[in-house]
C-alpha cells in the first residue's frame, strides 16, 4: 500500500512539474494560469515554433480571470549549442506579452539555464549593427532557470518595432556565454 502512495504521490508531482514548465510564459509577478480561448496567428495562421522560422507568432488568449492575453513570439533561427547535459540543441524564443497594462518581454530557451544573480542579470543586446547596450533582466518568479525577463521592456519594444535583428549576448549556467539572434522585422505591436 505504501509503494502504491508513493509512486502514485510521485507520478503527481511530475506532472505538476510539467506543468509549471508548461506554464513559464507567465510573469514573474502573476503565476495565474491562462487557458487558451480566442485565436493564435501568424502569416499563414499556423504557430511554429521551429528554429529557423523568422516570422512573428501572435496569440490572443482569455486567461482564468477575464482578462485577454496577447502575445507575440519569434524562434532564433539558430540552435544554441551546450555542452552536457543542454547538448542536442536548444530553441531560444523571443516573446512579448501583455495582460492588462502589465507587458513583458522575455527570452526562453528550450534547453540550458541562464546565468544570473540573485537579484538580477545583464545582457548585450544590439540592434541592426549598432553598439551593444547592456540591459538588465530578471529570472522568473517561479524559478525557472530557462526564462529571464527584460527589465525594460518599453525601451525594448520601441527598438523591436524598427529593428531588422536583434542579436542578444547572455551568459548561460556552465555553459559560457552564447550569441543570440532574432530576425525581428515585421513586428506589428
Amino acid at each position: 500500500m505504501f509503494s502504491l502512495t508513493l509512486i502514485w504521490g510521485c507520478s503527481t508531482k511530475e506532472k505538476a512539474s510539467q506543468e509549471a514548465v508548461n506554464d513559464q510564459n507567465l510573469p514573474k509577478a502573476d503565476t495565474t494560469a491562462t487557458q487558451p480561448v480566442n485565436t493564435t496567428y501568424a502569416a499563414a495562421n499556423k504557430p511554429d515554433s521551429r528554429p529557423g522560422t523568422s516570422t512573428w507568432q501572435y496569440s490572443k488568449r482569455v486567461d482564468n480571470e477575464g482578462r485577454t492575453v496577447y502575445k507575440a513570439s519569434i524562434t532564433s533561427p539558430r540552435l544554441l549549442e551546450f555542452d552536457f547535459p543542454y547538448n542536442g540543441g536548444s530553441v531560444a524564443t523571443l516573446t512579448i506579452r501583455k495582460r492588462d497594462t502589465n507587458t513583458h518581454v522575455y527570452i526562453q530557451v528550450s534547453k540550458g539555464q541562464f546565468n544570473r544573480s540573485f537579484q538580477e542579470g545583464k545582457a548585450n543586446v544590439r540592434f541592426d549593427g549598432s553598439a551593444p547596450v547592456t540591459y538588465t533582466f530578471s529570472a522568473a518568479e517561479n524559478g525557472s532557470a530557462n526564462v529571464i525577463f527584460f527589465d525594460s521592456e518599453k525601451a525594448l519594444i520601441k527598438q523591436l518595432k524598427t529593428a531588422r535583428t536583434m542579436l542578444v549576448d547572455v551568459d548561460f549556467a556552465g555553459q559560457g556565454s552564447r550569441q543570440i539572434e532574432f530576425r525581428t522585422a515585421g513586428l506589428n505591436w
